[in-house]
């Protein structure tokens, strides 16, 4: 296989018993169809341990936002998309094999924004209210820490996105 922004060979390597496949040229990574999933949190040390490794070969591309080629299934397209609503991260997926491609960054950018129990919660209780939206000034809120704040007002939003939806 070979990269898709680059063309050089990508290679094979083994992170927790799990072959993904990496461009050394550009830091981008494949995964096969449900790979991602045992990578995105930043709490399993695969997820981490490849991070870290990707980190060596990372680079800007001036091609990001390019249409690409799957590396499996080199005639077809990959779509991109959103990996979730908060649109922080466009990912490339190919509709054939439902392999992903990551560019340089990308899979720190997912555990960067991995929501935490505490986000999750507060997300949760606000999708079964639906009729108010809480805000980083309600009571319960009221003592959270300052670097905190920033975020929590993103779940804020991604509440209010997700409400929008229904």
């Amino acid at each position: 296989m070979k990269c898709p922004r680059t063309g050089t060979v990508l290679k094979t390597i083994k992170v927790g018993g799990i072959k993904v496949e990496v461009s050394e040229s550009c830091g981008g990574v494949f995964f096969d169809n449900f790979e991602l999933d045992n990578f995105k949190s930043s709490k399993d040390p695969r997820g981490n341990a490849l991070v870290n490794h990707l980190k060596q070969f990372s680079k800007s591309l001036p091609n990001e936002r390019e249409r690409i080629s799957c590396p499996k299934c080199s005639d077809t397209v990959m779509m991109r998309r959103y990996y979730s609503p908060l649109k922080v991260i466009e990912i490339d997926e190919c509709p054939g094999c439902a392999g992903i491609w990551l560019d340089t960054g990308e899979l720190e950018k997912m555990q960067d924004n991995e929501l935490s129990e505490r986000e999750l919660a507060l997300l949760r209780a606000y999708m079964v209210e639906k009729n108010t939206a809480p805000t980083i000034d309600s009571p319960k809120h009221r003592f959270m820490p300052t670097q905190e704040s920033s975020r929590m007002e993103k779940v804020l939003e991604l509440a209010m996105n997700v409400v929008r939806w229904y």
